[in-house]
C-alpha cells in the first residue's frame, strides 16, 4: 500500500517521479482543467494562467486516481490540499475515511531555492507569483501538528529528505 505524500512546488517531485520506477508524481494539471487551448504549453507553462477552465469532475477524479494507483506504487506524489488552491476537499476527503498522507514542505527560509528552481524548470513569471504569494501562507499552514510532516531543509530536494527517514532508496 503506498504513500501518499503531498508536496509543495519546486521540491522535486516530478524529478523523484522520473527517478524511480516505484514513485509516482500525480500531476494534477490534467485532472483540474480542461485541455482547451493549453495543448500545445508544457506541463510547467500551463501552471497559473488564468484563462484555464476548472475541470466540472475536479476534485473527485483526482482522489479517485490517487487511491487507485495507492496499490500499484510505494509513493504517490501530489499537490498540496488547501483552501487557495479550490482543493481543500482532498485532505478532508483523506481525514474523513482515514487515509494516511504525509506534507513535505520546505522552511520558512527555503524561499529563495524555490523560486529559482521555478524558475530553472521554466515556469511563468505568473504562477512563480502565485506561489511565492501564498509561501508563507502555505508553511504556516503545514507546520501544524496535524499533519504528518516531511521537513525539506534548505538548498535540499524531497529525494533527500525521503532518503533521510527511510522511504526511499
Amino acid at each position: 500500500m503506498g504513500k501518499i505524500i503531498a508536496a509543495f512546488a519546486g521540491v522535486g517531485k516530478s524529478y523523484i517521479g522520473k527517478k524511480y520506477p516505484n514513485v509516482l508524481d500525480l500531476e494534477s494539471t490534467y485532472f483540474k482543467w480542461l485541455e482547451n487551448n493549453m495543448a500545445h504549453l508544457t506541463e510547467e507553462e500551463r501552471k497559473g494562467k488564468k484563462d484555464r477552465i476548472l475541470n466540472p469532475l475536479w476534485p473527485q477524479n483526482y482522489i479517485e486516481e490517487i487511491l487507485k494507483q495507492k496499490d500499484k506504487y510505494d509513493i504517490i506524489l501530489i499537490q498540496l490540499s488547501h483552501k487557495r488552491l479550490a482543493n481543500e476537499q482532498i485532505f478532508k476527503y483523506f481525514d474523513k475515511n482515514k487515509i494516511e498522507y504525509f506534507v513535505a514542505r520546505p522552511n520558512l527560509t527555503g524561499w529563495k531555492y524555490i523560486e529559482q528552481r521555478l524558475r530553472e524548470r521554466g515556469n511563468t513569471e505568473e504562477f512563480i507569483k502565485q506561489v511565492k504569494d501564498n509561501f508563507k501562507i502555505f508553511i504556516k499552514k503545514f507546520s501544524k501538528q496535524k499533519y504528518n510532516q516531511i521537513i525539506i531543509e534548505d538548498g535540499k530536494y524531497l529525494e533527500d529528505a525521503l532518503i533521510q527517514k527511510g522511504m526511499l532508496k
